[in-house]
This record gives structure tokens, C-alpha cells and sequence, in this order.
């Protein structure tokens, strides 16, 4: 999985395709990687970093440096010709409510990661949980071996973030598949219960034999 620490990202938005657009209202996204997009929320499969549900092309071309200040101003822009440069980190708390509906889950900087928001991943974690498997492990496993990226603030005291990945249905086999294999060797190690209910019909959620 890739990491991007969000206090290192700085993005070249290249404002042509503001420029030129007609004097209509456009919900305007800006992704992870700079790329613009014009009324295409539900063709974007990556973080964003910016959201305007109301951009209204109220200018000219001379006027390019006043629409990039009025649009970022949390991002502290630098604007040279139609180059606009941003720094997300700026933003970063609204930026992390801009990808809830989207994210596998969040990693609080106090509470880590308390749930997974892709309902068939939740009900494993909730069934590990009693095989001596936590959250935070699932969520290192997957950040070890599953294809997608992190979008994090990290600075060696502080740390939070949020994850996205490319496959979820793949995603869910690995994480199954990692579950099942550290159970038996939770088993090996003594660490479960073998006669406790729950640990029990977590067995049988998973199909692993004792």
C-alpha cells in the first residue's frame, strides 16, 4: 500500500480547465494527485483533497491569480501563470470529512482504528476480535499487503489517517485468509479458549476446524 504523508504533499493544479469552462455551476474536485474534476464525483476512486459543490466560473482570464486565491485560500496558494501549487496539509481536518462516505476506515490518532465502514470486513474484525485478533492488527495487515493508499499526518508524535483500496473484494479474501491463518497459530499459542461460546461461533464464522 502507498503511504502519502499529507505534511510532505504539495500539488500543481493546472488551472486551464477552470479557464476554460462556460458561466454554469459545476461541483469541482481536486484528487490526491492534482487531477481536476467537473461535475465526475462518482467516477473518482481516490482520495480527494478539495470539494466545491457550488464553483461558478465568475471571471476572465485576466483574472486567474484572484480565482485560485478565492478557491484555496485554506491551501495557501502559489500562483504562477496558470499554475496554482497547494499544500493540503492546510486543510487536512476538512479534508479527512471530504473522504468518510469513501474510506475503508480511520486511524485516530488516540482511539486507532475502531471500525471498518465495508460492512463484511466490520463483521470479521468483530468476529477476530474474540480470537484474540485486534482491529489494529487487521489494519497493519492490510496496510502490509493490500493494494491502496494511505493518506496520513505523520510527524513522529502525532499520527492520524485513513485508508483506501483499489479491490475490496480482494481485499476481503486477504483479510480472511490472514484471520483464519493467525487463529491457528493463536490456537498453537494457547491464546484462545477453545470451549468459550463466542470463540466457539467465531470458529464456525470462519470455517476453521478445532
Amino acid at each position: 500500500m502507498k503511504k502519502l504523508n499529507i505534511k510532505d504533499l504539495l500539488l500543481d493544479i493546472d488551472l486551464i480547465q477552470l479557464i476554460n469552462l462556460d458561466e454554469n455551476n459545476y461541483t469541482l474536485i481536486i484528487d490526491i494527485d492534482g487531477n481536476l474534476y467537473i461535475n465526475e464525483k462518482d467516477n473518482i476512486k481516490k482520495p480527494i483533497i478539495y470539494e466545491n459543490k457550488n464553483f461558478k466560473k465568475l471571471f476572465s482570464n485576466n483574472e486567474v491569480k484572484q480565482l485560485a486565491q478565492d478557491l484555496f485560500t485554506s491551501y495557501k496558494p502559489v500562483i504562477t501563470g496558470t499554475n496554482c501549487k497547494i499544500k493540503p496539509l492546510n486543510n487536512w481536518q476538512n479534508i479527512i470529512g471530504m473522504n468518510k462516505d469513501n474510506m475503508l476506515y480511520f486511524d485516530h490518532q488516540s482511539d486507532g482504528v475502531e471500525i471498518f465502514e465495508d460492512k463484511e470486513l466490520e463483521d470479521y474484525g468483530w468476529h477476530a476480535s474474540v480470537l484474540e485478533i485486534n482491529y489494529r492488527q487487521i489494519a497493519d495487515f492490510i496496510e502490509e499487503n493490500c493494494d491502496g493508499i494511505l493518506v496520513c499526518y505523520d510527524n513522529q508524535v502525532q499520527f492520524n489517517g485513513f485508508v483506501f483500496v483499489d479491490d475490496i473484494k480482494k481485499v476481503r479474501v486477504q483479510v480472511k485468509e490472514f484471520i483464519i491463518k493467525q487463529t491457528k497459530q493463536n490456537i498453537e499459542d494457547k491464546l484462545i479458549e477453545l470451549d468459550d461460546e463466542d470463540a466457539i461461533e467465531s470458529f464456525e464464522f470462519f470455517g476453521i476446524e478445532v
